[in-house]
């Protein structure tokens, strides 16, 4: 009691440890430290009540409570600290108890209190539960967004609305489709989206009649209209061009010049001089016979040089795809001997069923040392065209006249098609030594080991072109 600053202890106190809270009574928490504090600076003896003089404490002087500025119990049961609103308050590390700030006595005399306001709230333990929700709203959002993506690009894919604007040249290559094709639209800006394009072929009345060639179209057209015009003809912009089989080079050249206006007849003339032409070594850089007979489509801005590399690339692939040297071989001849072979039966020939038969003619003509004696070999040197030859026409110095020269002429006389071509190599069998083209008209012709069967065919021939009788 003695240790109690002012020896004085309120009037209700009553000194039971433990005891639960009293009603009405209300001290701050952190008072037991303050008396201790107190306790210690006082040591037993150095308080003195005679401190105090008499009549220094006067009734109602500082309104009951002590003088000085020493803390101490007030008459009303209240501790009073003068140096109180000085100090800082006292807080403790951890959250508050139970019996803190409410009245009640706080057990836990050992409690870590220091300096500071109140701790607050922080404001990341504030956000916490909204990132949470966001998080889990993103985790839902994106799987869902990427779903509805993939659904939209196959069933609803971006498309542009109209005609377009502008030109852009496309070309479609042989064996494209809509799903090959649609990339090369989409990097020129011609469609929104490939799959567009894809669904527009899809619903299409043609789906599948792409043809090859260079199509002008435009930019931002609607996927529908693209794929309609690719299949339009009136939109094709590459220069077509059809080779027959059995044209002499003199009329290929005139063909190819008529197809491209911006390519001159003489630029094709100088580049069959190229050594860049692609022709096969057994041509003896000489084209004639081997510009393939074909259609050819190409583009714009090609040089003479280029068509024609096309003709002599495609005769390429076609004497690789019959094998003609593995086979020219097993007949006993040369490839360039082959294609002229073939040239003959070409120009001869009327029928595709007859193209054997004329080829065992050449052949066992040959084989028993005859002249060959074609009238389309003599036209031929001569630079002209017929069937018959006359008599002043067979006694030209032409090495094509045939008539007066022994073996095959010096080259093809034209480009043979691949009938041609596999009929010098596959050649009927038989002992026929003539053929007569008796009706020019329905190229009806007729074959015989005999001179004098031939002599009435080649009469027959006559009256049909109304030359009479024979002349030679």
């Amino acid at each position: 009691m003695s240790n109690i600053p002012g020896g004085q202890l309120p009037p209700e106190y009553e000194p039971v440890h433990h005891e639960p809270k009293r009603p009405g009574y209300r001290r701050p928490g952190p008072w037991r430290n303050a008396a201790r504090r107190y306790q210690e600076s006082y040591q037993e003896g150095q308080y003195q009540e005679s401190q105090y003089q008499e009549g220094q404490y006067q009734e109602g002087q500082q309104q009951g409570r002590y003088a000085g500025d020493r803390p101490g119990w007030a008459e009303e049961g209240e501790w009073f600290d003068p140096g109180a609103q000085d100090r800082p308050q006292w807080r403790r590390d951890e959250p508050a108890g139970p019996d803190e700030g409410d009245g009640g006595y706080d057990d836990d005399e050992d409690g870590d209190y220091r300096a500071g306001p109140p701790r607050k709230r922080g404001k990341l333990r504030r956000l916490a539960p909204w990132v949470a929700v966001a998080i889990i709203l993103i985790a839902i959002a994106i799987p869902g967004l990427y779903a509805y993506h993939l659904y939209q690009d196959k069933y609803h894919p971006a498309d542009y609305a109209g005609v377009g604007t502008g030109s852009v040249t496309i070309e479609v290559q042989s064996g494209d489709t809509a799903s090959s094709l649609a990339p090369d639209l989409l990097s020129k800006g011609v469609i929104a989206s490939t799959r567009a394009f894809i669904l527009a072929a899809e619903h299409s009345s043609d789906p599948t009649g792409l043809e090859p060639g260079f199509f002008r179209l435009r930019e931002h057209m609607q996927a529908s209209l693209a794929y309609a015009a690719l299949l339009n003809p009136a939109n094709l912009v590459a220069y077509k061009v059809t080779i027959p089989e059995g044209l002499r080079l003199s009329q290929i050249i005139p063909a190819l010049a008529a197809a491209d206006p911006h390519i001159s007849q003489a630029q094709f003339e100088q580049a069959l001089k190229s050594p860049q032409l692609g022709l096969p070594s057994y041509a003896a850089g000489k084209a004639e016979g081997y510009l393939y007979p074909d259609t050819y489509q190409f583009p714009p801005n090609s040089t003479a040089l280029s068509v024609l590399q096309m003709l002599t690339s495609a005769f390429s692939q076609e004497a690789d795809g019959i094998g003609l040297t593995q086979a020219a071989a097993k007949v006993h001849l040369k490839p360039a001997q082959v294609i002229i072979v073939a040239s003959l039966v070409q120009a001869e020939g009327g029928r595709l069923q007859d193209f054997p038969k004329i080829a065992r003619v050449i052949y066992n003509r040959l084989a028993q040392g005859m002249k060959l004696e074609l009238d389309s070999t003599v036209m031929y040197g001569l630079g002209t065209y017929g069937i018959l030859a006359s008599d002043a026409q067979l006694q030209s110095d032409s090495p094509y006249n045939t008539y007066k020269h022994s073996g095959l002429p010096p080259g093809p006389i034209d480009s043979p098609g691949n009938a041609a071509i596999e009929a010098a190599l596959n050649p009927a069998s038989g002992d026929w030594l003539y053929f007569v083209t008796v009706d020019p008209k329905t190229h009806e012709t007729l074959f015989t080991d005999s001179l004098t069967q031939f002599e009435q065919y080649e009469q027959e021939l006559r009256n049909a072109l109304g030359q009479g009788g024979l002349s030679r």
